[in-house]
């Protein structure tokens, strides 16, 4: 529902700090908020379960889409203004006029996760030293898009609610849990305890031909940075190894590019 409606001729307001500050996005995650922006980001976020704690927008996209506000659970705030004063913030290409400012969902555990999922079907992502926020964004739509039950974060990866992050998944990190890893060593291993199989996305001696792979029922699939690849103590802890075979000459995929790749592979081999 709608709280207020202000029509704004001035980003001068406290409540639109947070729309201020695009460039400072670890602050708003120590806030414990996060800024969307794009309509079907917004879209998205209006139908998930986040609190959602203001909107700003243009004159037409309130027009347009005063229904679907007014019809959300959340006590909203709108700020409407005008187009040129919005493309102020960080310029119209990118949110094109409509923006929004949400919490960040209560960090959810590893061990909740196994609790609360298919004890006879279960996939998983970790990203492992992913710390471009397009990349880590792009990720996320991908897990989603092939039904992931979870993204798993260790603490050298960006936080997949950093706003390019957001952006880049086009708003379906709202549909998929996002599980921080603190201590990595032991998660990984109570993890391996339960059933999950660790397949590393990784060139090695060992490695399979994703085509021929078989997977578990039970599986998490580890990417990591582009360059050093995933780290040694996160390698000595998987089962198996599998690689996307390319053209002579052509070293890796962009690690977003393969993830979209493995999960098709793994998807078909699971059904």
């Amino acid at each position: 529902m709608i709280s207020s409606i202000q029509h704004i001729s001035t980003l001068e307001l406290p409540e639109l700090e947070p729309y201020k500050t695009l460039r400072r996005p670890a602050e708003h995650l120590e806030q414990g908020i996060f800024v969307a922006e794009g309509e079907k980001v917004i879209l998205r976020l209006l139908d998930s379960a986040l609190v959602i704690q203001s909107i700003l927008l243009s004159q037409d996209w309130f027009d347009e889409h005063q229904t679907l506000i007014e019809r959300n659970a959340n006590t909203i705030e709108v700020f409407i203004g005008g187009k040129k004063l919005l493309e102020t913030i960080v310029g119209h290409v990118l949110h094109q006029s409509i923006m929004g400012v949400a919490k960040v969902p209560k960090p959810i555990t590893s061990e909740e996760i196994l609790d609360t999922l298919a004890a006879d079907h279960r996939l998983f992502v970790l990203v492992d030293g992913i710390t471009n926020a397009e990349n880590m964004g792009v990720i996320t739509r991908n897990c989603v898009c092939f039904g992931v039950d979870a993204v798993l974060v260790l603490p050298n990866s960006c936080d997949p609610y950093l706003r390019r992050s957001v952006r880049n998944s086009m708003g379906n990190i709202f549909q998929i849990p996002i599980v921080y890893i603190h201590s990595t060593i032991e998660e990984i291993k109570r993890l391996k305890q339960s059933g999950v199989r660790f397949y590393a996305a990784h060139p090695h001696a060992k490695s399979i031909d994703i085509r021929s792979a078989s997977f578990s029922k039970n599986s998490c699939i580890v990417f990591g940075a582009e360059g050093p690849g995933i780290s040694s103590e996160v390698l000595e802890l998987c089962d198996d190894f599998v690689s996307i075979p390319m053209k002579a000459g052509v070293d890796s995929l962009n690690v977003a590019s393969a993830s979209a790749v493995l999960l098709w592979e793994l998807q078909k081999n699971t059904n």
